[in-house]
């Protein structure tokens, strides 16, 4: 377990077998609000993913970016299909893409 301070709060971060979290039956990972938690998948032998540790880390990083959207009192708003909300979208596209923004960012001289 690991721990993340967003918008001034603690999240838990917790890895767990998605056999014995059902939400994870259905997802990699999520974020509860009720009690600051993010639960990623720890395993997933045939996911089909070479790297499943890299694929990891960007799951981490989007369910961290719901994180900062739920802290910022935008939890009622997601969005799955065609609902207002969170644009699952949008939230993928910069976890995978942080760390290229970040490098860009870094060699700007701007973080």
């Amino acid at each position: 377990m690991m721990t993340v301070h967003i918008l001034g709060e603690e999240w838990k971060i917790k890895f767990r077998k998605a056999e014995k979290d059902p939400l994870l039956g259905e997802r990699d990972g999520y974020a509860d609000r009720s009690i600051r938690t993010i639960f990623i998948a720890k395993d997933r032998g045939t996911s089909g993913f070479h790297d499943y540790d890299e694929y990891k880390r960007s799951v981490v990083r989007h369910e961290i970016l719901h994180a900062f959207l739920i802290e910022s009192g935008l939890d009622n708003n997601w969005k799955h299909a065609d609902e207002f909300g969170h644009d699952e979208t949008m939230v993928d596209w910069v976890a995978i893409q942080f760390p290229k923004l970040q490098k860009a960012f870094e060699e700007a001289g701007v973080m």
